[in-house]
Formats: structure tokens, C-alpha cells, sequence
């Protein structure tokens, strides 16, 4: 049985419609960067600035997978602190803009860190660390915050302001990150993205000193 000219050609344009739909469905995956974040202010009259703390997170998701290849979709609390007097009272470092524990990132005023040009390299660094705690791996602390520097540089006086002499608990832990960062630097030299996402991968599945035996031909520890 043969349709009216019109009644085929809205059958046909449906059948156009659903082959576009099922087309869509096919190319447009779920991006790397969709995860379940929670913000939690610790003073009901802060306002933070959620749009640009989401885009930010979006970017570091991107460029923790871009060199990982780790899942970045992952479940995190960021807990807004109103001031420093909050944060410190959490026993976290008075020096320190942002600390990751257990599933949640502590952030200080993210309006201060907006203003002073730093919120987006410090909430990064903190999501690489959820995203390797939440993929289950294990790395020296050296290797961990090392690489987080190497993903998103910073200087690390401008991240914490300046170098006082009062604080040898600060300068301790400034000069660990920087030569930290400057070994990851040198086991990255020469590396290409395939490699470097090769040696996460094996982390994960073996452990830290076999991989850099592996991939570095060195022994560290």
C-alpha cells in the first residue's frame, strides 16, 4: 500500500528527524569534565563566584585527562571559607590558599583569590589532587605536588604571597614544592603526552616505583 505524496514526505522527515537524534546521541559523548561538586560556604554572606569556579574546574578537568587519562568524573566538596581565622581553625596552614582532604577542597575567600589572580591555578592544582586520590592511586608527596605545579605553573611566592623569615614552617614547605616541581620538570623533559598518560595508567595498576622504573629507568623514592 502506497502513502498520499504528503503523508510520505512527513514520514520521511520524521525518519530524517530520529536518524539525527540517533546521530547525535552517537557523537556527542559526556565530556570528561562532568563531575558532582558541591559547594558549601561556611558564612551564609559569602558570595562566591560559582560561574568562574566551574569553568575553572572544566579546564583543569580537561587538562588533568589531556595528560592522564585518568576519569576525572569525580564526586568533591568545596568548602568556602570566609576568612582566614575559619581556615586556620581547621588546622590548616595560615600561609596556604587551599588544602584538599578527604574528598573536599578547603578554599579560602575565592572572591580574594579572584582578585589577586590565583583562584584558577589553586583550585587545579587541588582537583589533580582529588582525581588522584579518587582513582585510587598512591604517589610520594614530592612526585604529587611536583606534577600539580608542572599542570598548573605558578609562582609559588605570588601563590602565597611573599617569603616571610618569621615563618620557617612556610619557607620549609615553599622550598619542598619548588624542588619539587623541579624534579617532575626534569622526569618530564623529552616525554610525550602518550607516555605520560602510560605511566599514570601503569601507576594505577602496579605502583609508583615500578612505573618510574619503567618509564624513567631510574629508581626513586
Amino acid at each position: 500500500m502506497s502513502l498520499p505524496v504528503e503523508d510520505e514526505y512527513h514520514c520521511s522527515k520524521r525518519h530524517l528527524a530520529l536518524a539525527t537524534v540517533i546521530f547525535l546521541l552517537i557523537i556527542i559523548s559526556t565530556p570528561v569534565w562532568c563531575l558532582s561538586t558541591t559547594y558549601i560556604a561556611l558564612s551564609g554572606q559569602l558570595q562566591y563566584p560559582q560561574f568562574e569556579m566551574e569553568r575553572c574546574l572544566e579546564r583543569a578537568a580537561d587538562t588533568v585527562h589531556f595528560y592522564t587519562s585518568l576519569n576525572t568524573e569525580i564526586n568533591i566538596r568545596i568548602i568556602l571559607h570566609p576568612d582566614g581565622f575559619t581556615f586556620r581553625s581547621h588546622a590548616f596552614p595560615s600561609w596556604s590558599a587551599a588544602v584538599y582532604r578527604e574528598g573536599e577542597i578547603h578554599l579560602r575567600n575565592p572572591h580574594h583569590l579572584l582578585k589577586k589572580g590565583i583562584l584558577e591555578n589553586v583550585l587545579s592544582h587541588e582537583f589533580f589532587h582529588a582525581v588522584i586520590r579518587q582513582n585510587g592511586l598512591f604517589l610520594p608527596q614530592w612526585f604529587e605536588e611536583g606534577f600539580a605545579y608542572f599542570l598548573f605553573p605558578a609562582s609559588l611566592q605570588e601563590l602565597n604571597g611573599k617569603m616571610n623569615d618569621e615563618d620557617p614552617s612556610k619557607i620549609k614547605a615553599l622550598d619542598f614544592y619548588s624542588d619539587s616541581y623541579i624534579m617532575v620538570r626534569k622526569l618530564m623533559e623529552g616525554k610525550s603526552q602518550r607516555e605520560i598518560q602510560d605511566f599514570f595508567l601503569f601507576c594505577k595498576e602496579v605502583d609508583f616505583y615500578t612505573a618510574s622504573q619503567k618509564y624513567f629507568k631510574i629508581s626513586v623514592y
